[in-house]
């Protein structure tokens, strides 16, 4: 039986989400949907920042903390503070993901694809180069390469949706697949989880709280915000056989990535990714679904539509 506190705990951070979202949605979509390409680019660049820093902060002192026989201190033992070096890598992180992300807008693909390798490489040697432990450098180059992938690459695939067709319909596929399934998902958790499968949990190691129930209905949720899409649309989408199926997929690629960006707050020892969004905890929070399931719908509006 959930104790009053905990359950009030639980009311008052869907309080929180709801209003969060009340703010947040309005913004993005007027954004996307109305925003002349240049303030997209901007809103884009600034969500860049925000996952590869996050993402950074979260791997890199991570991965040095784990590999390195002496890690360096991360924060003041005086203050409790982060000491500024910590800041240094995310930073230069972020500044190669803009790279990527500008690159992308200019509308030639070799461009953006051979930013793409040259910053990846610039990662590696940028973090094999930095420490003369060769453990603290290999966990540097890994972490600088990771952040950049996870983190700048998916907005990159965003951009690409949003130039495909006017009045930014891709974006908004990839949204409300996303944002409703992981709605979807909580209350199916919330109300059915462990009442259908029982014990069997979804992935336990990674997020023991996720189960079965929740996450077919957030694919269910997914499907039903899909087709709703479509016909705000005029079915110019895609008929629906195709967009249920495309709803389908977008939606496991979506809870796949809560999963994975999961391993990697468990990894580095944080609950949540940051304090940004209140009722979410960090910007990569809201949108680790969205990091996965862009590419995924990309792929298949490009190679089937």
């Amino acid at each position: 039986m959930m104790s009053p506190s905990l359950r009030t705990q639980q009311w008052s951070n869907l309080r929180k989400r709801v209003l969060a979202a009340a703010v947040l949605l309005p913004f993005t979509l007027l954004s996307f949907i109305f925003g002349p390409a240049w303030f997209v680019v901007t809103v884009l660049m600034f969500a860049c920042t925000l996952s590869v820093s996050e993402m950074a902060m979260m791997v890199l002192p991570a991965l040095e903390r784990k590999l390195a026989a002496n890690p360096a201190p991360q924060v003041d033992p005086m203050t409790g503070r982060r000491l500024p070096h910590v800041y240094v890598f995310p930073a230069i992180t972020v500044l190669l993901g803009w790279g990527v992300l500008l690159a992308s807008t200019i509308g030639a693909p070799e461009v953006a694809v051979g930013w793409v390798v040259m910053t990846a490489m610039m990662s590696l040697l940028l973090g094999i180069f930095s420490s003369k432990d060769i453990d603290v450098s290999a966990g540097r180059a890994f972490g600088i390469l990771i952040s950049l992938c996870y983190g700048a690459l998916p907005w990159v695939v965003f951009w690409f949706l949003y130039r495909a067709a006017p009045n930014a319909r891709y974006p908004l596929l990839v949204m409300t697949v996303t944002w409703c399934g992981d709605t979807g998902a909580y209350f199916g958790g919330r109300f059915y989880g462990g009442k259908i499968f029982g014990d069997r949990k979804l992935a336990p190691v990674i997020s023991p709280k996720k189960t079965w129930e929740g996450a077919i209905a957030g694919v269910f949720a997914s499907v039903i915000g899909a087709l709703i899409l479509n016909l705000l649309f005029f079915n110019e989408l895609g008929n629906t056989g195709f967009m249920i199926r495309l709803a389908c997929v977008g939606g496991v690629a979506a809870q796949l990535g809560d999963l994975v960006e999961s391993t990697f707050k468990r990894f580095s020892g944080v609950k949540d990714s940051g304090v940004l969004i209140p009722g979410h905890g960090g910007f990569l929070d809201r949108v680790d679904g969205i990091l996965f399931a862009a590419p995924v719908i990309w792929a298949i509006l490009y190679y089937f539509r």
